[in-house]
């Protein structure tokens, strides 16, 4: 297991350059992240449940073979995600899937007998309840076994997740945005825990942060990482929306008034329904000032790196790509992310209680689709810091003029 990571076609536990006799790295990672999650869903899961009595002793046998499949897979996926980009220096993608191809002949034996060793590690508090000595070893032996499991997996993972981060190009920006991203949502989420949109269930403040750990890595960290590479590797038509790490003390200062001053201008537009006979409730006087700026702040951030770095540039690199040239295949873009972002508001407007059509309307005209078209504009023509900065001067001003 200690083979140099630097051969092109490492073995693991060979330390040659035969993978036709071996595992190698890539296959390594995808096999133990399979066996380490089916072995923690069908097995450490299911202990969870048990002795928290939200699953009965008599469906313990069933709970652990179908939380070991999705485990499995689940494990599978981000082990194969994890071996493609962290592979070893001088290993071609193609010879990575190679060595994917070639571990398939070790992951259906392995995942046979991960399963049984997942349903003795579920077994442990019945074994323990029944006083049965021999089947209390078994188990924990089995549990000795998925801990070494689950230990080698995460070692090994490490390591190519170290491959992987010094083979990203824009690791110093992607680092900052996904850092800056967590931070954001913790935050957030501390002033007013998320609902489940499908489910309808507010969460609570410890399974909050766990969600900001799951929305950062899981979802914004893929979506910052294709943004930037679209952005600065694709189309050359993208340069303007780089982040400023190049750009010029003057051209921040201007970047910073347009932001400023397109971020009044929308707040006076939607003023009316806050201060007129609407009169709806700021985000100040639902939760507070601090909390209000805090927000603010948050869905700024983390809505113009989805609808605008995300989403925007795809939808500007799927136009150039269909033959349509410069502006036009920017207007495109803009009106991909105006129409997600109206599509992911809307859901909200009914808790308004706004009186008719039209005044629902207006309120998705001047609240949602004007601003988002605003900011997908700066985007395109200052880059996402002028986008983002407009967005919270927007959210900031139009809080404080309400009071």
């Amino acid at each position: 297991m200690n083979a140099h990571t630097t051969q092109p076609h490492e073995s693991v536990g060979l330390g040659t350059t035969m993978p036709q006799r071996g595992i190698d790295l890539p296959a390594a990672v995808a096999i133990s992240w399979s066996l380490a999650g089916g072995m923690l869903f069908g097995g450490a899961a299911v202990v969870l449940m048990l002795v928290t009595n939200t699953l009965s002793g008599h469906q313990m046998l069933t709970a652990s073979a179908t939380l070991f499949a999705i485990g499995a897979l689940v494990g599978l996926a981000h082990g194969v995600a994890l071996g493609i980009f962290g592979r070893p220096d001088g290993t071609t993608v193609r010879a990575a899937w190679a060595a994917m191809v070639h571990g398939l002949l070790y992951l259906v034996p392995s995942l046979l007998l991960g399963w049984l060793i997942a349903g003795w590690v579920a077994a442990m508090p019945m074994a323990l309840g029944g006083k049965h000595l021999i089947a209390t070893a078994i188990s924990a032996l089995a549990w000795v076994v998925m801990v070494v499991t689950v230990y080698f997996a995460g070692s090994i993972g490490l390591r190519a997740a170290g491959l992987a981060y010094r083979r990203w190009p824009h690791r110093a920006v992607g680092t900052a945005l996904v850092g800056a991203t967590l931070v954001a949502l913790v935050a957030s989420f501390l002033v007013q825990p998320p609902t489940l949109w499908l489910l309808h269930t507010r969460l609570t403040t410890e399974g909050a942060m766990l969600f900001a750990l799951v929305s950062t890595f899981w979802f914004y960290g893929p979506i910052i990482t294709v943004g930037l590479w679209l952005v600065k590797r694709i189309r050359p038509e993208l340069r303007e929306a780089e982040l400023p790490s190049s750009a010029t003390m003057k051209r921040a200062g201007v970047s910073a008034a347009i932001a400023i001053a397109s971020g009044l201008a929308l707040a006076v537009i939607a003023l009316p329904f806050y201060r007129g006979a609407l009169h709806l409730p700021s985000d100040v006087e639902r939760i507070g000032f601090a909390g209000a700026m805090l927000m603010a702040l948050s869905d700024a951030f983390t809505n113009e790196l989805f609808f605008r770095l995300f989403a925007m540039t795809v939808a500007f690199v799927l136009a150039a790509r269909l033959q349509a040239k410069g502006a036009r295949a920017a207007v495109l873009a803009i009106a991909v992310g105006t129409v997600l972002d109206l599509l992911f508001h809307l859901r909200g407007v009914p808790a308004l209680g706004l009186p008719g059509t039209g005044t629902v309307l207006a309120y998705a005209a001047v609240r949602l689709a004007m601003p988002s078209i605003v900011f997908g504009y700066l985007f395109w023509k200052r880059g996402l810091p002028t986008a983002v900065g407009a967005h919270v001067a927007a959210g900031a001003a139009l809080g404080l003029l309400a009071l």
